[in-house]
């Protein structure tokens, strides 16, 4: 590549694919004109994985290992090692290790950031020794699915900056879109592309509009969404360990639960998570496996040696795989369970092209609308799936050149030879919001206020409600704003909340009204939607003595 005289206005951009199981980073190649996946650790896909353990100079601090090497250590140091870190980006649970004996708790975004930044860091050493750039990466576009919340972009921004990365240079652009830029740059004609993405994770169905404009260059814009957060490969994978399970609870007569750690039977909790460890390994690596081949060996031996040594020696069938119905939760939350419970791959892959349905139903679109189908993700690659999107759209998924696994990061990296250098020609992402958002009025009635498919500008959208808020009792000195997202917006006469699709994103209350009769004083709430479709709402009071209340919605997320 040599070494690159850059005419960068904002410094060097590093293209991110933060996924729940593995990550991959890439940067714009601006003399070959194309992205470039940068290897970390010798591997162009890094296992999103750190554990923690003691520092031996100094026993009031943790060291971290990274990658494959935590990944590994897992098995031997389960309490101290974290994995799909991505899942718990949006919640509010706290990150728990116990190193020797210890216990440590973390925010979600500050085990998130860690990893982030040994990326940042390794880009930086690589770009400097082997690409010959001078200068660190200051600045990055992160992936995100296209079904996340506000409050997991935000979060995903919270882990960037403590990563490293200047706060203003971070921006945060869907999956689905970046993937699709590299399909794009070689396109030469106007089509509907459908993303069907089905990462680790989560599952999204995203519809894309490429057009191609007078000069060839084409612009990408998203026609619709839908996805389901818990639904990804992990619960793929969970079907292969439930069949092993199955097994194992065969060979112990059903007396040891290798979930419940305060169990009295005979195994240690030490043991048990072992156990756990290398149930989920083996299973994604059988999964693998028959993605290529009819059948695959299990062999676990032993899986746990007390209070007695327990081998697992089987063999799975592909079509045992399709088959099998799972029974066990898994560790799963019951709410969580619930939706797999009996539930065999055809059932997911079902689930997968319902979403894909409904967001066709969203972009008012139908099955022959679509002229191509990008696969995106690791599950994939399945044959179950490809078989399903081939039956549904009677065309097969687009091959590609580009690995599923890297396009994303690689699409990630187009969108930074954009922000560096803005004159120079390729594809465009327009930015639009993807769902209507507006407010509960009285009645729980849905008022909308931004329309979906607006053009969000540089500088972000802002729209004015088209009326004022009014009071709807007398004598009230503070009023309830409450957002709504639409995410199915079939247009029906007096839409409520409480109906299907509709979103709660946020609430709070505008405080200091001036104590007047019903319908007398009046609210102006303003939305700006910022170009990474992160909203912030502002309620203000029209009276003399108006008050104002402002709230970001990715920090109030119910």
């Amino acid at each position: 590549m040599g070494t690159l005289g850059l005419d960068t206005e904002r410094g060097l951009f590093l293209g991110i694919d933060f996924g729940t199981t593995n990550s991959v980073i890439s940067i714009y190649d601006f003399k070959a004109g194309e992205a470039q996946t940068i290897p970390i650790d010798g591997s162009n896909i890094f296992p999103t994985a750190v554990q923690f353990e003691a520092d031996p100079d100094n026993e009031d601090k943790l060291s971290r290992v990274f990658g494959l090497q935590a990944r590994e250590a897992v098995i031997i140091y389960p309490a101290s090692t974290v994995l799909s870190i991505k899942r718990f980006l949006g919640g509010d649970d706290k990150i728990v290790v116990n190193v020797d004996e210890k216990e440590y708790s973390f925010l979600p975004q500050e085990v998130a950031g860690e990893i982030l930044g040994y990326l940042k860091q390794k880009a930086d050493e690589y770009a400097q020794e082997e690409l010959n750039i001078s200068g660190e990466f200051s600045g990055c576009v992160i992936t995100v699915p296209a079904n996340s919340t506000d409050k997991q972009k935000r979060m995903t921004k919270e882990a960037a900056i403590l990563a490293g990365f200047d706060e203003e240079n971070i921006y945060l652009r869907l999956e689905p879109a970046a993937s699709a830029i590299n399909y794009a740059v070689n396109e030469t004609h106007d089509k509907k592309v459908l993303v069907y993405d089905f990462g680790g994770g989560t599952f999204d169905a995203c519809v894309l509009d490429i057009k191609i404009e007078e000069e060839g260059e084409p612009t990408i814009s998203i026609i619709s969404t839908f996805g389901d957060n818990d639904l990804g490969g992990n619960d793929v994978d969970k079907i292969i360990m439930d069949m092993i399970y199955e097994e194992f609870k065969k060979l112990t007569d059903e007396e040891i639960d290798l979930f419940d750690e305060n169990a009295d039977d005979g195994v240690s909790k030490r043991q048990k998570k072992v156990a756990l460890v290398r149930l989920q390994q083996a299973a994604t690596q059988a999964k693998e496996r028959l993605s290529q081949t009819k059948s695959t060996k299990i062999q676990l031996a032993p899986l746990i040696q007390e209070p007695k040594i327990v081998n697992i020696n089987m063999e799975i069938t592909r079509e045992a795989f399709y088959e099998h119905k799972r029974v066990n939760p898994l560790g799963d939350k019951p709410e969580i369970f619930e939706k797999f419970e009996g539930k065999n791959l055809h059932d997911l892959i079902a689930r997968t092209l319902d979403c894909v349905d409904k967001c066709l139903e969203v972009g008012g679109l139908s099955s022959t609308d679509i002229d191509e189908i990008f696969t995106v993700g690791g599950s994939s690659s399945l044959l179950l799936a490809a078989e399903g999107i081939t039956a549904r759209f009677n065309k097969e998924p687009f091959k590609s050149r580009i690995s599923p696994a890297l396009s994303i990061s690689q699409g990630a990296a187009h969108y930074c030879n954009m922000i560096m250098m803005p004159t120079v020609r390729g594809p465009v992402m327009q930015e639009k919001t993807i769902h209507p958002l507006g407010l509960e009025i009285a009645g729980r009635r849905f008022m909308e206020i931004v329309p979906a498919g607006e053009m969000i500008p540089k500088d972000g959208l802002t729209i004015d409600s088209a009326e004022p808020l009014t009071t709807n009792f007398d004598h009230v000195s503070s009023m309830a704003i409450v957002v709504y997202e639409n995410t199915l917006p079939i247009k029906k006469e007096n839409e409520n909340v409480n109906q299907e699709g509709m979103k709660r994103l946020a609430g709070t209350s505008l405080r200091g009204i001036p104590q007047n009769p019903r319908g007398h004083e009046k609210v102006k709430v303003i939305f700006h939607v910022g170009q990474d479709n992160m909203l912030k709402v502002t309620a203000r009071s029209l009276s003399t003595t108006g008050v104002v209340t402002e709230l970001s919605v990715d920090e109030l997320y119910a």
